[in-house]
Order: structure tokens, then sequence, then C-alpha cells
């Protein structure tokens, strides 16, 4: 007989299968346990509001809640006893004491029936009979069984909650590595800027010697002040102002910056044709106004600087 011949029969003999179809039937049973266990209390519950009007007279429905209470109990007898190893290897030490407790009970009172039932058929003595229970009254063994199902039905719908657990402080959700840092935000404070170009152009004043060399000294540095951008947070620091006064301040830096480009092209091209307003107000996009107001004050600035660089 050749190896292909005899593997079917090897696998049949292995009884691998068999162990897997025992499996799952006690694994069936102890999750349908769950409910004919309920079914079998809500049957109980009506049964005493009702005075025992339901299954009195073992009519069929007593016969088959019988047969379900014992089906559902007994037969989740070993797959509990799993389960407390099972909470047991996971470290869940409350649910495995659960679980073995849980155990304990339910040995105790299907071997207590199983031995009342042997000795009553031995006997030929009706299971109420005191010589059949001895010193262990029905009533234990039936209490204990109403504790194991109750027990096993909240136990079962535990299953994927470790009890050990519950006291651990769950920390926040991290930052995923693939989310981009905050990033600060780029702000100008157009304020202060126009008041540091104004303090450069008083600097620049005083320090010319005459007015020739005023003209021909290029405002580069105010252009490179006025393009340093403020780091954000800066402006947080500096006193609120009112909105009309940012919009002035904001309207004299650009007349400031427009005059220094002109004047810078003008110098360049050796033109001394002097700046005028509408020049200004078509560079930096202000009222005319606005550009000549600024102009007039520049000027008398200029005028008071020369006549001290000339009394000196």
């Amino acid at each position: 007989m050749n190896t292909r011949a005899r593997t079917p029969i090897s696998t049949f003999a292995s009884l691998q299968w068999y162990d897997e179809t025992i499996k799952f039937i006690f694994n069936f049973a102890a999750k349908t346990s769950e409910l004919l266990l309920a079914a079998g209390v809500v049957i109980s519950s009506a049964n005493f509001l009702t005075d025992g009007a339901i299954m009195q007279d073992r009519s069929p429905l007593s016969v088959a809640w019988a047969w379900a209470q014992a089906l559902a109990i007994d037969s989740s007898l070993g797959i509990v006893f799993v389960n407390g190893f099972q909470a047991a290897r996971d470290r869940d030490k409350f649910k495995a004491a659960i679980y073995f407790i849980l155990t304990v009970m339910l040995a105790m009172v299907a071997g207590l029936l199983t031995h009342f039932d042997a000795l009553s058929h031995a006997t030929n003595l009706p299971v109420t009979d005191k010589s059949i229970s001895g010193v262990i009254p029905l009533w234990v063994l039936t209490a204990l069984r109403a504790t194991a199902v109750i027990g096993f039905l909240l136990v079962s719908r535990l299953k994927n909650i470790h009890l050990s657990r519950l006291h651990e402080h769950i920390p926040p959700p991290a930052m995923e590595a693939g989310s981009a840092a905050p990033q600060h935000t780029i702000t100008i404070d157009y304020a202060q800027l126009a008041t540091a170009i104004v303090e450069v152009l008083q600097q620049r004043a005083k320090s010319a010697n005459s007015p020739a060399d005023a003209e021909e000294t290029p405002l580069f540095p105010l252009l490179q002040l006025a393009s340093v951008p403020a780091v954000a947070g800066l402006e947080a620091d500096q006193p609120s102002r009112p909105p009309r006064q940012r919009r002035d301040a904001d309207a004299a830096t650009r007349i400031m910056r427009a005059y220094a480009e002109i004047q810078e092209e003008r110098a360049q091209s050796q033109e001394h044709k002097p700046i005028s307003a509408r020049d200004l107000a078509k560079r930096a996009r202000v009222r005319r106004s606005a550009c000549s107001a600024w102009l007039q004050a520049h000027i008398a600035t200029q005028v008071e600087d020369d006549g001290r660089s000339l009394a000196d």
C-alpha cells in the first residue's frame, strides 16, 4: 500500500477531526447556553408570577424547560473551567477567580445531583426522600444552581473585558508619526516697524553733515528693516492699539517705503526732481492727502535739522 492510500486512513485514525468536532460541539453548547439560560430565567419568573400556572401538571413546556436547563448548565461546565485557566494565563486575576468559583459551584451541584439520581435509581426511592439527600436539603442545591445560572449569565458577558485593567489610567492618544508638528505663524508688527523707521530717519538726519550727503546716502537699511518680519507672539506682548492707529501706522510705513524707493531710483538716475505727493500716493497706494501731510512733516524735519547743522 502506497503513501497516498495510507494518508486518508492515518488522518481518520488520528482522531484529530473528532477532537475538533467535540471542541466545536462544546463551544456551540456553551454559547447556546447563554440563550437557553436566559430563556429559562424568564420562564421561571413568569411561572412564579402566575403561581405555577405555566408549568403545572408536567406540561410539555415544563419538560422542555428541564431539558434546556440541564443541557445549558451542565454542558458548559468544561468551558467555564477552561475559561478560568485562560483568564489566569492572561493575568486577569479577578476574572480567573470568578470563573473558578463558578466552576466549583457548577461541579458541586452537578456532582450532587448525579449522586442523588443514581442513588434514587439504586434504591427505588424518590429524589425528595430524606434518605437520598441525607443531611443536604434540596433547597441548598436549588439555591446553588440558581446562583450558578445567574453567575454564568453575567460572566458570559465579560468575555472580552480585562477586569484587572479597569483601574488603570488610559493615556491620551499620542500624536501620529506622520502628523506635522505645529509651526509658528510669522506676522509683522507694522506699528513697531514704523516707529523703528522714524527713529532711523531721525538718526540719519542728525548724523548728516549737509543736505547733499543726506540725499546721496542710500536708504537700504530702511528697506531691510521693513522686510524683516517679527516673530509670532511679539505683537501680543505689546499693548493693544485701536484699529485706526494701526491703519495710520500701516499707511505711514508704506509712504516711507515708497519715499525711500523713489529717492533711491532718482539718485541712481541723477534726477533732482522733488518727490511729490502724487508720486508717493501712486507708489504707496495711499490717499494723496496723507502723502501731502507726510511730505510737509518730513520737509519741516529736514529744514529744522539742516538749520541745526548750519548753526553747528
